[in-house]
């Protein structure tokens, strides 16, 4: 598949069911539907902004200082169509998040020269630190997985981002490939101003005073950012030290615990009301495939 590949065509009128780009049986299903996927989506975040050139580009083509909640639920959003959506809507909603990145240009804070939001290289950080963080999380809050498993969703994800423009060829395929990109990029990161502008907004929304006024939403949410944060490697934590929040810094036996005990409550909800516990786009796929 090229960079410029969408799925293939919806089957026709009597043809098999259209599973979308991966399918129930696929790693990608089985991860993205658990009950940590937002705590994750949170950790690759935090982890993307510490390229300084990303950072850069993301301040200045995203609305995320006016409107971060809108941002982060489009983010989580693409996610759940590419991994539960028909061909139809992993394609459109492909096709319009390349539309948005393809007059993107922005100054590199390095050495001044023009990029562009869209360039191959920076696509494939943002990739890995999703495939990255969905792994380290939903291991960590208990779900096991065997290496081959792991390094199956890692090929899987290569679909979805070579939608986005990820090279194939580029793209890590297995666990410790992806250890070795990490590693391989770790000498150009730090935490630049428009990181730690990004960040702050991540770990501290504005929340309307109503809602923050009746109910513990505040107190959440810096919960659920706080254990994101300490699930990054310690060396990504180090580069945070303007930008991290106090109750971060918790052993690590305790972010296990919080994690697990997330997940097990995820996990009790999904069974008792299915509804409550998954997304929209995999009521709509298990719908579409007619599964229980």
């Amino acid at each position: 598949m090229t960079p410029d590949a969408t799925p293939a065509a919806a089957p026709g009128p009597g043809a098999a069911p259209d599973t979308g780009l991966f399918g129930p049986g696929s790693m990608s299903w089985r991860l993205h539907a658990d009950p940590l996927i937002g705590v994750a989506g949170l950790r690759a975040l935090l982890l993307q902004s510490l390229h300084p050139v990303v950072a850069h580009g993301f301040a200045a083509h995203s609305d995320y200082r006016q409107q971060p909640w809108a941002r982060l639920l489009r983010t989580a959003d693409f996610v759940a169509v590419t991994t539960f959506g028909s061909t139809d809507e992993v394609s459109t909603a492909a096709r319009r998040v390349r539309r948005a990145h393809a007059d993107s240009p922005f100054v590199d804070p390095g050495d001044g020269s023009l990029r562009r939001v869209d360039e191959p290289q920076l696509l494939l950080w943002v990739h890995a630190c999703l495939v990255d963080s969905v792994l380290a999380v939903t291991r960590r809050g208990g779900l096991q997985l065997s290496r081959d498993e792991s390094d199956t969703y890692v090929q899987e994800q290569v679909r979805a981002g070579v939608l986005l423009g990820v090279d194939p060829g580029a793209a890590p395929t297995t666990t410790a490939d992806l250890a070795d990109y990490l590693e391989q990029v770790r000498p150009v990161l730090h935490l630049s101003e428009p990181a730690a502008e990004a960040v702050s907004l991540v770990l501290s929304p504005p929340i309307h005073p109503l809602l923050e006024l009746l109910t513990p939403a505040r107190a959440g949410w810096a919960s659920l950012a706080a254990v994101a944060f300490a699930t990054l490697p310690g060396w990504a934590r180090r580069l945070f030290p303007a930008a991290r929040p106090s109750d971060a810094v918790v052993p690590a036996a305790a972010v296990t615990s919080s994690l697990r005990a997330l997940r097990r409550t995820g996990v009790g909800v999904s069974s008792l009301v299915p509804s409550l516990a998954r997304s929209p786009h995999e009521r709509a796929a298990r719908r579409r495939l007619r599964i229980a």
